[in-house]
């Protein structure tokens, strides 16, 4: 049988932020079992990385000062998501000295910018009230004092080179945003608002130009894609940079103000740009297979530029290939790997490119899917149908190690992107809004109707498998369509909606609400497509797993689905993870948690078979 551990013992590095003077780079890996910082010479060469951080729990960001010789790090507590502050000075020639910033492990803080003397940063947290986030400065070595306040979820973007405006954002959803401009010479004077709109509108990514006149941002404002965009501040015009009708996922502005790096999500994977902004000149960054180049899972960030604007960083991973730190530079064009993880011992080319390929669901949308099959055996297979969470996001082609594994050991994979997530326009990410929620869980139907029809899969031998709100679509699929399934793996999912909204935390509510349903006005509903409720119609053995600490779906949400199993004697596995929060982040946790997950689909599957 193939072992797992050297599986999961694939390592990445991601996260890159450019040091001293550009010439090196800090970036986050996994390599001791839990993200940690670790330093690089930006070429890769001249000796072996360094790890800089030695915390038990994950390192979460990591934000270079304007200096680029220190870096504010984000941290959380056993996956509690709580991030807190410190400031790591220093090199390791000279030695490295980690001071805490902000450490209030009750409140959550989301780091926003450095202000541009390198002595102070601003960020949002909530600590005044658990469901509001209001904005702080802080002087390195002082405390955070609140500068602005709201009944809202507040982030920041950018602070002005001028040192007088913080540009920061309000989510009205997860959907639905507006920029404001904070006049910390004025603080009596309420922000200006510079995102006026009708209907829903992204707005991210939002940077000060150096004259601090413009704002470049990244907005889906009047259409259905976002794409990277300049707001004039004296007239509060937004014009967009480019035409191409592909998703914006992230960009950044050179450090001189005259270049545009973005990137864009076609079918999945990353295509990255430079705009040359007095010229309207693009150049394509090249060389690379498809991939994504965002970091992988939660730890996501957009590519960054060294303090002379002449290379870029970012961590790339493809289906075949784990996460490493590239850079490119842009006098030569040359595209070069500086980081190189551990593979586990394992033959990378012996790994399957997934097929993107599209089926028709119930009413004849087009869902986008990933199709994986083992090189040995391409029909008639034990299938496994992978569902992401979100539900506004997206299976992309980026580095998943436990999905190679069970292609290794000869399953076939669907990934399915059903109607509600994200990178294809704002219209197939509303499909699935309250009242349509259980179309997507047809979508999942859809898709093994196409698996038996192409001959791919044995139709006796197909699971469900989802983590977050993915562990709610397996839930549906199981409680909806329980013909369908031999197996179902539900990993930290909802099982029932209204438990779910009042449980989860506060800050999350108002944002959950115009997907999920009002609890109010919507409970007849919520309880109507709750998985708890129709827990006597599962036939599918089942396999549970959820962190103790899990901020955004409460544990209540697993215990209650595997008593109502257990009080029906059907077969159930349950695993709780006491060190945990929304995510299995720890490698001791990893190496427990995703062969149990393989030993119950082959049980299931396989028979316990050595095919």
């Amino acid at each position: 049988m193939l072992d797992f551990d050297a599986y999961l013992n694939v390592k990445n590095a991601i996260y890159p932020g450019f040091g001293t003077e550009g010439k090196r780079l800090l970036l986050l890996s996994d390599i001791t079992g839990t993200y940690q910082v670790w330093a690089v010479n930006r070429d890769g060469k001249n000796g072996w990385p360094e790890q800089l951080t030695f915390f038990s729990d994950r390192v979460t960001g990591l934000h270079p000062s304007p200096d680029n010789n220190s870096f504010l790090l984000t941290r959380d507590r056993g996956g509690d998501e709580q991030d807190q502050f410190y400031l790591l000075e220093g090199d390791t020639a000279n030695g490295i000295s980690i001071t805490p910033l902000l450490d209030t492990p009750q409140h959550k803080n989301n780091f926003g910018a450095w202000r541009a003397d390198g002595k102070a940063f601003c960020f949002s947290s909530n600590r005044r009230h658990p469901a509001f986030f209001d904005i702080y400065t802080q002087e390195i070595g002082g405390e955070p004092g609140l500068v602005y306040q709201d009944e809202a979820t507040l982030y920041v973007e950018s602070w002005s080179g001028d040192q007088r405006y913080i540009l920061f954002r309000r989510a009205n959803t997860n959907l639905d945003f507006d920029l404001f401009l904070l006049d910390l010479a004025n603080p009596a004077t309420a922000p200006r608002h510079l995102t006026p709109h009708e209907g829903a509108a992204v707005y991210s990514h939002a940077q000060f130009s150096p004259n601090n006149d413009e704002i470049f941002l990244s907005t889906n404002l009047g259409r259905s894609f976002s794409g990277p965009a300049c707001l004039k501040l004296d007239s509060g015009k937004i014009t967009f940079l480019s035409d191409k009708l592909l998703e914006s996922e992230g960009q950044s502005l050179s450090p001189d103000g005259t270049k545009l790096l973005y990137e864009l999500n076609q079918d999945g994977y990353s295509c990255l740009f430079i705009l040359d902004l007095a010229s309207s000149a693009e150049t394509e960054i090249t060389g690379l297979p498809k991939g994504v180049a965002l970091g992988i899972g939660l730890f996501q960030s957009v590519p960054v530029w060294s303090p002379d604007g002449k290379f870029i960083a970012f961590s790339f991973s493809s289906h075949v290939q784990n996460a490493d730190i590239w850079v490119y530079s842009l006098d030569s064009g040359e595209l070069n790997q500086v980081t190189f993880s551990p593979r586990g011992g394992l033959n990378f080319t012996k790994f399957v490119e997934s097929e993107l390929i599209y089926y028709p669901s119930f009413d004849g949308l087009q869902i986008p899917a990933m199709l994986f099959r083992p090189p040995a055996k391409k029909s008639g297979l034990p299938f496994i149908v992978y569902v992401h969470g979100g539900p506004e996001s997206q299976t992309r082609f980026s580095w998943n190690p436990v999905l190679q594994y069970y292609v290794a050991r000869g399953y076939g994979i669907l990934a399915p992107n059903v109607r509600g997530s994200s990178g294809y326009g704002r219209e197939y990410l509303a499909k699935d809004d309250i009242r349509k929620r259980m179309d997507s869980v047809a979508d999942l139907k859809a898709g093994v109707e196409w698996l038996r029809e192409t001959g791919y899969a044995d139709a006796t031998r197909i699971a469900v498998y989802g983590q977050s709100y993915g562990g709610f679509m397996v839930l549906a699929a199981v409680t909806t369509y329980p013909e369908l399934w031999a197996a179902g793996v539900d990993i930290y999912g909802i099982a029932n909606m209204l438990t779910f909204m009042e449980n989860t935390s506060p800050y999350r509510l108002k944002l959950r609400t115009p997907e999920y349903g009002d609890p109010v006005v919507d409970r007849d509903f919520l309880i109507e497509i709750s998985p708890i409720h129709k827990v006597d119609r599962i036939t599918a053995p089942m396999m549970v797993v959820h962190g103790a600490r899990d901020p955004r779906v409460p544990l209540v949400e697993s215990e209650q689905m595997v008593e109502a199993l257990q009080a029906r004697q059907h077969p159930v596995e349950f695993l709780v993870l006491p060190d945990e929060g929304h995510g299995i982040t720890r490698l001791a946790n990893k190496l427990v948690v995703f062969p149990a997950i393989g030993d119950f689909l082959d049980k299931y599957l396989m028979g316990n078979s050595e095919e």
